[in-house]
């Protein structure tokens, strides 16, 4: 699990000061004796948990507990709902995110090359159902585990 003063983050904290930005980042954390998977806003002033993976697929529920709520985190004006992977594909999932208010539904995710039309799939039913902007950050490569080559090819 990461830390939330992990020095690990520093050159990015740096970064986003530099840049006046807010960048989303995927993490494991654990809190109050669980590990999530977590996604941090890392900004100037430093990182914070601002959503935690509601479903979770393959093994994880093995290593991972759920999160409880959808999020939406607010960057310039802009309300951004929050996803990780398999949430995507949880209609439930999108429409509570869009209950909170949303301009954007951005989401991590991993998939296998051959599932890109999938995250097409979603993408297009999240933008149509909730009217809004969709962006989708595909993992590109190896990570082991079974993913011998992921989908990448991010989409908006």
């Amino acid at each position: 699990a990461v830390d939330l003063q992990d020095p690990r983050l520093d050159l990015l904290i740096a970064a986003c000061h530099e840049a006046q930005a807010t960048a989303l980042v995927g993490a494991p954390v654990a809190e109050e004796g669980r590990r999530y998977i977590a996604m941090l806003a890392v900004e100037a002033t430093g990182a914070r948990v601002v959503y935690r993976k509601q479903w979770l697929g393959g093994d994880e529920p093995q290593a991972f507990a759920p999160g409880t709520s959808p999020s939406v985190v607010e960057v310039d004006g802009w309300r951004v709902g929050l996803a990780i992977c398999r949430d995507t594909g949880v209609e439930e999932h999108a429409a509570a995110t869009a209950a909170l208010g949303m301009h954007v539904y951005a989401a991590g995710v991993l998939d296998h090359a051959h599932q890109l039309p999938i995250q097409h799939q979603r993408a297009r039913r999240i933008c149509r159902e909730h009217r809004v902007w969709v962006a989708l950050s595909s993992f590109a490569g190896s990570t082991g585990g079974g993913y011998v080559r992921a989908a990448g090819c991010s989409s908006l």
